[in-house]
């Protein structure tokens, strides 16, 4: 046996949990300065989309009960630094999903009725209803969207209850 294998898994190189312990320290680095750059490119899309597409802010202002989705992305960027700052991964995690989900939903909120909107002439712009499948293709397509889930659930089911719990190695070797 070599040196270089002497010693429990644990202790190799450092040991699994100064590694994981380092990663997670540049991590958290990464994503607090990652995070005043996305604050400024919101701050910066959010300006240039207002004065590319005025129909936008209109459309918040004919449905003010749409201000719900870009204070969802507010409320999940601040958040998302929040839990930062508290080193709390998960909830930042899930406060910058609900940032990407208000921004996203911001942007369709915005732009509807329209899918594409036209630079040159308001009547070439897709809308929802010249854009969508006909009514037969779109019901051939829920049957087969909902074949489709319950097949994929069903895989989903049976691969996480087979390959479920630890993986456990019979040798002293690590594997790789």
């Amino acid at each position: 046996m070599s040196d270089q294998s002497a010693g429990p898994p644990a202790t190799r190189n450092g040991g699994r949990r100064a590694q994981r312990g380092g990663h997670t320290a540049r991590a958290r680095g990464l994503a607090r300065h990652a995070w005043w750059a996305t604050a400024l490119s919101t701050i910066l899309v959010t300006i240039l989309t207002f004065r590319v597409q005025p129909h936008v802010p209109a459309s918040l202002f004919e449905r003010p009960w749409g201000y719900v989705f870009p204070l969802l992305a507010l409320a999940g960027l601040a958040s998302a630094r929040l839990f930062l700052a508290r080193e709390n991964d998960v909830k930042s995690f899930l406060a910058s999903c609900a940032y990407i989900v208000g921004m996203l939903t911001s942007v369709v909120f915005g732009l509807y009725p329209l899918v594409l909107p036209a630079s040159s002439n308001p009547a070439y712009s897709l809308t929802i209803e010249n854009a969508k499948a006909g009514d037969y293709g779109l019901r051939i397509g829920l049957v087969w969207w909902i074949l489709g889930m319950i097949l994929a659930t069903a895989y989903f089911v049976f691969t996480y209850r087979h390959f479920a719990g630890k993986v456990r190695s019979d040798s002293a070797e690590e594997g790789y």
